[in-house]
């Protein structure tokens, strides 16, 4: 990479730590994880419902690799919608329930699903390059594989930190 890239890379990086600053000292909100190979990984764990991970989106710069749960509640996917198709690269949803979300998006943005939390981040990996933030963002309740969101967000920093 020349040194312009370089700088570049490091202008946007800085750029989109500092704009998730206001949220550092809240644990599971648009937590910056690390950053690897100019990738930054972020745990929002507690987006629990469509709004809230509109709201992280909307919060974010560069390409977003988004990592999204879902359970059997019907949602309200017009919320994201917009904010979605401008900055999602990739949708990987995880988890027993998929189909709504996948259609929802379909040849719009580009999707994966997996079942587990550990195959979707492993999947974000391979897929993710230098200035992409990979966002957890579950927008669904945690209670079918966690006790609360701060268990589901701790487990996800874990598989993160053993990349």
């Amino acid at each position: 990479m020349n040194k312009t890239k370089i700088a570049n890379s490091n202008k946007l990086l800085e750029g989109r730590l500092n704009s998730l600053a206001s949220f550092s000292s809240i644990e599971h909100r648009l937590e910056v994880i690390r950053e690897c190979n100019d990738v930054m990984w972020v745990n929002d764990s507690k987006s629990t419902d469509m709004g809230a991970a509109a709201y992280s989106l909307e919060n974010l710069t560069g390409n977003i690799i988004w990592i999204v749960g879902y359970d059997e509640n019907k949602r309200n996917l017009d919320i994201i919608k917009e904010v979605a198709l401008e900055k999602v690269d990739q949708i990987i949803c995880y988890g027993n329930f998929e189909t709504e979300i996948k259609y929802y998006f379909a040849s719009k943005i580009r999707y994966a699903y997996k079942k587990e939390l550990k195959e979707a981040i492993q999947l974000a990996h391979e897929h993710a390059k230098a200035g992409n933030t990979v966002l957890f963002s579950p927008a669904c309740n945690s209670y079918t594989n966690y006790e609360n969101f701060r268990e589901r967000g701790a487990h996800f920093k874990s598989l993160v930190n053993q990349l």
